[in-house]
């Protein structure tokens, strides 16, 4: 289906670099929002507690700022509510070795964008179990799956398989990599129609060693553009899935989530935010 298109032990850079970045925005976001929400709060309630009249035109630069970062207790509650639904039905989709359902008690981390970034980004969040970390990240969908202790199950597959490169199958890489993308409803046709494919091994030998490791990146990269599209990261002999991100709404036929009354949740300012940036849960 596909010749052989193998490489050096190598990853897409855009796996770890979004991985690094959300683990970055999480923590910065955490110590601003600390610093500055009580002002933007006093300000909220001096002049109306409806998300949709608030004047930007008479605010600074600061108060807009703080207006971008502000949240209440109520919308984190009804925002991380539905990312661990989202989250049981990607499970539920991928057949993932996930203890089901999810619940909020059972996570090991969350994130909830403030709803003025999330409106701005489509990013409403992300939760962490022991397992994966699922991410409502691309048009308030799901669109990033990555397992929680990736370093590790990598490590394992490289200490337990060394395989005769003549096993090497790239064509059934990409037939599971497919699978799975299907399963979690992304537009498979449109990738392969809209992007180039590669399909990379490990080779921790190089190009002219004996032996690889089964673990696979499958990355569709749009045409004359080389980003976009859509990457999965898999061990085809366990036939695990470690990584799947898919970056352009377009391709997600998922159904966006959505948080509704908003005036409402944002005008219930009883208690402080519990997890503006990232809080751990235990």
């Amino acid at each position: 289906m596909f010749s052989l298109n193998s490489t050096h032990f190598l990853k897409p850079t855009t796996l770890r670099t979004s991985r690094l970045f959300m683990r970055c925005h999480k923590l910065l976001t955490n110590v601003f929002a600390c610093l500055l929400l009580p002002t933007f709060c006093a300000y909220c309630q001096a002049n109306t507690n409806s998300w949709s009249k608030i004047d930007w035109s008479k605010m600074n630069a600061k108060e807009r700022y703080h207006a971008l970062r502000y949240t209440t207790v109520a919308y984190q509650k009804e925002a991380l509510s539905l990312i661990v639904e989202e989250a049981n039905r990607v499970a539920q989709d991928l057949k993932l070795p996930e203890e089901l359902p999810i619940v909020q008690t059972n996570l090991l981390e969350a994130y909830i964008s403030p709803p003025r970034l999330a409106q701005g980004s489509k990013a409403l969040g992300n939760i962490t179990t022991s397992n994966y970390t699922y991410y409502i990240s691309v048009g308030n969908k799901f669109s990033f799956l990555v397992r929680t202790h990736l370093d590790e199950d990598e490590g394992q597959t490289r200490s337990q398989y060394r395989l005769p490169i003549n096993q090497m199958d790239t064509n059934a890489a990409y037939l599971l990599a497919t699978q799975f993308l299907k399963a979690a409803s992304m537009d498979v046709d449109a990738l392969n129609t809209n992007c180039d494919l590669q399909v990379k091994a490990s080779l921790p030998e190089g190009i002219n060693g004996k032996s690889f490791v089964p673990l696979y990146w499958i990355t569709w990269s749009e045409k004359n553009k080389g980003r976009g599209g859509a990457s999965v990261e898999l061990c085809l002999p366990t036939k695990a899935l470690l990584q799947m991100h898919v970056n352009k709404s377009e391709y997600i036929l998922r159904q966006p989530l959505l948080v509704a009354n908003l005036d409402n949740l944002l005008s219930q300012t009883n208690g402080a935010p519990s997890n503006i940036g990232s809080s751990r849960i235990r």
